[in-house]
């Protein structure tokens, strides 16, 4: 079986709240596939620096721990790297205060950014396993794996 394009079609999907649901309203594992897949599309399209600015980066904030939810530590350690980079608290949830917030970044914390995309890009964690495998452990809120 293809797990990634399994992934893909499955956040395509009804099954997933991803892009349909509000975050807030997700229930946890939910919460957990939305919030990696956000931040591999996001991080893989343009880095953390977009992914933090981006409009959905709502579920920035819960990224490590729903990296820590699948097994993903080395990621999850790379996110909250990052995270801290950007600010030593919670990201504003106001779209426009938080793209200021990245827009007013000084160049060591770009490079200390573009250095993280880096270790994000090595994947050292196998992120595509570790989420197939966390959706096919809740049959119940995603479906059955066949």
């Amino acid at each position: 079986m293809d797990k990634n394009k399994f992934l893909i079609d499955l956040s395509e999907s009804a099954r997933t709240d991803f892009g349909r649901v509000d975050f807030s309203q997700q229930s946890d594992e939910q919460q957990v596939f939305s919030a990696i897949w956000e931040l591999e599309s996001q991080v893989n399209n343009g880095g953390f620096e977009q992914y933090f600015s981006s409009e959905s980066c709502e579920t920035a904030d819960f990224a490590p721990t729903a990296l820590r939810r699948i097994g993903a530590h080395q990621c999850a350690e790379i996110v909250a790297k990052a995270l801290r980079v950007v600010s030593h608290e919670p990201l504003p949830k106001d779209p426009a205060t938080r793209s200021d917030l990245i827009a007013s970044l000084g160049e060591s914390q770009r490079e200390e950014l573009e250095s993280l995309d880096s270790e994000f890009f090595s994947y050292p964690d196998d992120l595509t396993g570790l989420l197939f495998e966390f959706v096919r452990a809740h049959p119940n809120v995603f479906g059955a794996v066949t």
